[in-house]
């Protein structure tokens, strides 16, 4: 199998059957064809980019056309919504030499990295990174973390939709438990410049003090100079992602983020942020960007419930249900390669969203803050 039906396939992993449907226009042909199409495209799973690389189809899907926009939405999956908006801005891209960039409220310049972008967007593996980077945006994870020391217990709540309390939570972890934190602190950074820029602009103008978030997190004190807020959040995000990188102790970190993902309390349905495979899923305490939530809460002692945590989650300590729940696995690799190329990846979303996530009336998104 190639590299371009190795992503098919984890494509695939995502896809629901409304999803598949959709993609082969089954409402069009006989169910006999439908199911024809169907199993072409499992059997060769580099198809899926091809089809989701035609025009049309990506256009249909983010109901650029058609008639029925307000109802293909409840029909299909974030996943393939936004698997669509990536593969439109690497079409565009390939034509145009420059991609917007915003300077200010409702400012936008154009900026000639057309041909840095395309070439970014044209390795298969960045096109599923951004897309499952978007998906694991349309929900969160939430829960409380329970300690008991000398002086009593104590109570932190976390969010990982939220810069601070997410690093907050990298103090409650053992050193070999954080790599999945420091991931989702890089696809925080990530998520906010590249869709929400406005949201680190206030952040920066209000509670958000960019050395004591650095020392938190363990990265050095920022660049002197005043970054702009997109540069400032490029130079956390990388920083964060080698960091994971860095303390990922082979495959057995990579083991505990599996773990997490068959470890959450009864919840919600589908795969949690960053979930590469759905059959390494479990349903958890997840909850969506529109409001609706089922928070989970762990306890070094007792649950919630009164029942021992490591006795609910045998072979796991109660620290990495929490540490994990907010991360999938990932390689060291992966990581490092999001990392150096975070500047490119930043610039694509930016564009997606304007382009066409927002037009297309995207609601999986609450604006943070």
């Amino acid at each position: 199998m190639d590299d371009r039906d190795q992503v098919g396939a984890a494509y695939l992993d995502h896809l629901t059957d409304a999803d598949l449907h959709e993609l082969v226009h089954a409402g069009e042909v006989s169910a006999a064809e439908a199911d024809a199409r169907i199993r072409a495209l499992r059997g060769s799973p580099g198809l899926v980019l091809d089809v989701l690389d035609r025009p049309a189809v990506s256009a249909s899907l983010l109901s650029i056309a058609g008639p029925e926009a307000g109802r293909r939405f409840t029909l299909i999956s974030p996943f393939l919504v936004f698997a669509a908006a990536i593969h439109r801005i690497a079409a565009d891209v390939a034509v145009s030499g420059y991609a917007p960039e915003r300077t200010g409220p409702r400012l936008r310049v154009p900026v000639f990295d057309g041909p840095q972008l395309a070439d970014y967007l044209s390795r298969p593996g960045h096109r599923l990174y951004l897309a499952e980077l978007l998906a694991s945006f349309a929900r969160s994870s939430s829960g409380v973390i329970v300690t008991r020391t000398a002086r009593g217990t104590h109570r932190r709540r976390w969010n990982d939709l939220d810069l601070g309390r997410l690093a907050m939570l990298l103090d409650a972890l053992p050193e070999q438990e954080r790599p999945p934190v420091l991931r989702r602190l890089g696809d925080l950074a990530m998520f906010l410049s590249g869709v929400f820029p406005a949201a680190i602009e206030r952040a920066l103008a209000g509670r958000l003090e960019p050395a004591r978030l650095a020392r938190t997190t363990g990265l050095p004190a920022p660049p002197d100079g005043g970054l702009p807020p997109a540069e400032l959040f490029e130079w956390f995000g990388a920083g964060w992602y080698r960091l994971a990188a860095s303390r990922l102790a082979g495959s057995a970190a990579a083991g505990l983020a599996r773990t997490a993902l068959a470890a959450g309390d009864r919840g919600t349905t589908g795969p949690p942020p960053g979930a590469r495979h759905a059959r390494d899923y479990q349903p958890g305490s997840d909850q969506s960007s529109a409001g609706q939530s089922k928070s989970g809460q762990h306890s070094a002692g007792q649950s919630a419930a009164g029942q021992s945590a490591a006795g609910q989650f045998p072979g796991s300590e109660p620290w990495s249900v929490v540490g994990t729940a907010v991360a999938g696995s990932v390689s060291g690799a992966a990581l490092r390669d999001n990392a150096d190329h975070f500047h490119v990846a930043r610039r694509v979303l930016n564009a997606a969203a304007d382009r066409y996530l927002f037009p297309a009336g995207i609601e999986w998104f609450t604006p943070p803050g």
